[in-house]
């Protein structure tokens, strides 16, 4: 057998190939992060946010100030809601949290209560509500196993209104969208 001898050109080619492959994918990263969490402003009435880049806005109807979707999610669309919910006078954010779920009863298939506390959010004083419920298509035409949707809302109380924010994510991508949440309600003014 012939020995071969490494040159050392040979070595340095390796040693750098193997560095610009990991600068690559750090730069990559890095990249991918920055489309994933760019953002636009919003800013209606009173009460404004950054709201994710390239996400589905509705047409807001009711006391919703914003809703908005990320179409390329998997299974159930990750949605963001912004409510300003006018209130009576000396109405505490607990009352508010038991309307939210009356109507997230009627409105929404197997809605259960999983959790409600008061929290502190980024220094602001809040009621969080947490839930799940079933999400199923309603076109018949489509043979689409019904979704589990984990959802929470955030009830923040602004002098005789609440401003509610909510996050509703399919149940296996809940955990993973959850920090791009945060984001959207750390940006959250009133």
């Amino acid at each position: 057998m012939e020995n071969k001898k490494v040159s050392l050109g040979d070595r340095y080619a390796e040693i750098a190939v193997i560095l610009i492959t990991v600068i690559a994918l750090i730069a990559g990263w890095f990249y991918k992060s920055s489309v994933e969490n760019s953002s636009v402003p919003f800013n209606v009435e009173s009460i404004s946010a950054q709201a994710p880049k390239g996400w589905l806005q509705s047409e807001p109807s009711g006391d919703e100030l914003l809703r908005t979707t990320d179409r390329s999610s998997s299974g159930f669309n990750t949605t963001y809601i912004l409510r300003d919910m006018p209130l009576a006078a000396d109405t505490t954010a607990s009352q508010v949290a038991n309307l939210l779920t009356l109507s997230h009863g009627q409105d929404l298939l197997a809605f259960r209560v999983l959790d409600q506390r008061e929290v502190t959010v980024y220094g602001k004083a809040a009621y969080e509500l947490s839930y799940v419920y079933v999400e199923s298509n309603p076109n018949l035409t489509h043979k689409n196993i019904p979704s589990v949707v984990r959802g929470m809302d955030y009830i923040f109380m602004n002098g005789n209104s609440a401003v509610v924010v909510s996050f509703w994510a399919d149940d296996k991508n809940y955990d993973l969208d959850l920090g791009r949440f945060l984001l959207f309600l750390q940006s959250i003014t009133y």
